[in-house]
């Protein structure tokens, strides 16, 4: 398994098989004061032989401060049932979402989404944000 997109974003959702995004690429969240909300959403498609999709799976997503420390964690569990419309040995996408938008960051600063799915041989993936006070003008 591996992860082909991942973005933070707005909106995500998953509709019919296909990932629908709003707003995507964020690396800046700014808010009034802090403790606040997220206001974020994580955007992956993950890309899978046609043997790993019939197993299920799971990936975690951790939400992390500058020093590493877990703030959210989401584990998510997806089995592909592949329809007759795929290809002998075509690989398969599998969209993903995962909804952090209500979770609190602490203070200001750096933040990472930690990706990682349980498949051997996938590579861990990480996109980082940072949170700051919106100059008030």
């Amino acid at each position: 398994m591996d992860i082909r997109v991942a973005t933070l974003c707005d909106f995500a959702q998953v509709r019919e098989g296909l990932l629908f995004v709003s707003s995507a690429g964020i690396t800046r969240v700014y808010r009034e004061s802090f403790p606040a909300p997220t206001g974020v959403m994580l955007a992956l498609v993950l890309e899978m032989s046609p043997i790993e999709a019939m197993d299920p799976h799971k990936i975690t997503v951790r939400i992390e401060d500058a020093d590493g420390r877990k703030l959210a964690e989401m584990v998510g569990e997806l089995q592909v049932k592949l329809g007759s419309g795929h290809d002998p040995g075509e690989l398969v996408n599998v969209p993903f979402v995962a909804d952090f938008r209500t979770m609190k960051l602490p203070t200001p600063g750096r933040y990472q989404v930690a990706i990682q799915p349980d498949a051997e041989g996938s590579n861990p993936v990480a996109l980082s944000f940072r949170a700051a006070v919106r100059n008030k003008s």
